[in-house]
């Protein structure tokens, strides 16, 4: 059964300002005297906001300033500031994601959230309903709740007082104004009365063309008949684990094994569903109402326990507890198909394999690892491709990975790849000039001049002929003559010949230094 969870500050925009003031070291207005927030309209100043003791002077919102001042005369006023109303409202729901997930802000002056299987965390809905309100007005702000199966009918117990449903006033249907007179014109004052009344003659009288003048469509809100979504701040996810302490935490050793059982917990739902986690987000809760969020990201989809642990203690380090922790939420916000590992006889997993170091390194340093994939190519700067190792993040994360091959050998283009002949350990990423002399125009290399430096060569293999990519199309390119050669010092260079002499009309060959041998 569906429970939701409405709170209602009816102070809340004095409250934030009194709060603000406070924050920034500023003299609050004094509650022992009246006060009122106004803003600009047509007609002058009016009021939008009245504190406590200006309610008992009979000041009402929406009056005008001037009239306000009329009856109370030493009345302090100060401009309404909308957009830190609800910078503080969204501030607010992600600090009530402590108690669930799905949070989303009833602006001007609420908050609504799913508690779907979650009071008992808690100790049950009257407790964490107490816990929350004990929470807010500690932090100045006075609240109202309201709990019900549907939004509609958690929002109107949250404001209006009635034990049941058919007992609330029709105005508890978020209806506007002249629809809500319009039925006590008629003799329809409560909600049960409305519901006495045949649905055709609701749905001929009160179909306005908006949600707030349609009596039926807010009537089925209230009563579970039509189905209204709640819109969290935070995407829905299912796999989820959260902890409630009793004692808030400061010290690492008990942080981490809080973590230790969030983690453990969310890896047993995600792996009786054949889930793995690619994006998570650890939230720390801290008592002064500030929140910390840890996101980590993984390479392929995993709901081992261990590695997450890897990758999220190191992160845990850095929080700063403050006053201390006192509840702690660990999300899967994407998750895809995870591939499970299976051991032989005498083996075991305690290999760490390039998407887990990957994730280790990536989510300590943010330097991310590169993969090479083979590229069916025997022009050797194409025959390999780097990608992240991350690419599974946003993919279907089924784990899987190409095995690198090793470089085709060189003119040889239909050859098996894991047949192919050495390589040089370093390939440079764009050939490099070179100055070569040889015994006869077509003979191997005797001298090199490469970066400004003259080598002698004492040996040399080859050469291997390498053919442009005719497919390709590309203009330009001419067939290469790789050699292998070595310097009187022992070092070995790879480079080749681009184009042959002699040809009519080519330009004469040139040399490139394109690695270096072991």
């Amino acid at each position: 059964m569906r429970c939701i969870v409405s709170l209602w500050f009816p102070d809340f925009p004095v409250e934030r300002f009194i709060r603000g003031r406070i924050k920034t070291g500023r003299k609050p207005p004094p509650k022992t005297l009246p006060f009122v927030l106004v803003e600009g309209a047509s007609k002058g100043l009016r009021v939008v906001a009245v504190n406590q003791m200006g309610r008992s002077f009979g000041l009402m919102r929406g009056m005008r300033l001037a009239d306000a001042r009329a009856q109370v005369p030493d009345l302090l006023s100060e401009p309404h500031e909308v957009d830190e109303d609800m910078s503080s409202l969204l501030g607010l729901c992600r600090w009530m994601e402590r108690y669930s997930p799905w949070v989303a802000p009833d602006a001007p002056d609420g908050i609504l959230l799913d508690v779907t299987g979650i009071p008992h965390l808690f100790g049950g809905e009257a407790r964490m309903i107490a816990d929350m309100k004990s929470r807010l007005a500690q932090y100045g702000f006075t609240a109202r709740s309201g709990m019900g199966e549907t939004l509609g009918a958690a929002w109107a117990l949250a404001r209006y007082d009635a034990k049941e449903l058919k007992h609330l006033p029709v105005e508890a249907l978020r209806i506007d104004g002249d629809s809500a007179k319009t039925l006590r014109r008629l003799g329809l004052k409560t909600v049960g009365a409305l519901m006495a009344i045949p649905r055709a003659s609701l749905a001929r009288r009160f179909r306005g063309e908006t949600i707030g003048e349609n009596v039926l469509i807010r009537l089925d809100e209230l009563m579970g008949v039509r189905d209204e979504p709640l819109n969290p701040l935070n995407p829905l996810t299912s796999f989820m684990a959260h902890r409630a302490l009793m004692e808030p935490v400061i010290h690492p050793d008990g942080l981490e094994t809080v973590l230790n059982g969030l983690v453990n917990q969310l890896c047993r739902t995600l792996e009786g569903e054949g889930r793995g986690a690619l994006r998570l987000i650890l939230k720390l809760f801290r008592t002064d109402g500030s929140r910390a969020n840890l996101p980590a990201g993984f390479s392929a989809a995993t709901h081992d326990p261990r590695h997450m642990l890897r990758v999220l203690k190191p992160r845990l380090e850095t929080v700063d507890a403050g006053f201390g922790i006192d509840a702690m939420t660990i999300e899967a916000r994407e998750t895809g198909l995870a591939k499970v590992q299976q051991y032989g006889f005498m083996e075991d997993d305690s290999t760490l394999g390039l998407e887990q170091l990957n994730d280790r390194v990536l989510n300590r340093h943010e330097i991310e690892l590169l993969s090479l994939d083979g590229v069916e190519s025997h022009i050797p700067e194409r025959a390999e491709k780097a990608h992240a190792s991350r690419s599974h993040a946003s993919g279907t994360g089924d784990g899987k990975r190409k095995k690198r091959p090793s470089l085709p050998k060189a003119g040889d283009a239909g050859r098996n790849p894991d047949e192919g002949s050495s390589r040089p350990l370093l390939i440079f990423e764009a050939p490099e000039p070179a100055k070569v002399i040889a015994s006869v125009p077509d003979g191997p290399p005797m001298r090199l001049t490469w970066r400004r430096v003259t080598r002698r060569v004492m040996k040399s293999q080859g050469p291997e002929r390498v053919a442009p990519e005719w497919w390709r199309l590309t203009q330009g390119e001419r067939p290469r003559d790789y050699y292998v050669v070595e310097d009187e010092q022992g070092r070995r260079y790879w480079l080749y010949r681009e184009g042959l002499y002699g040809e009519t009309g080519e330009e004469q060959p040139k040399w490139f230094v394109h690695g270096l041998s072991a």
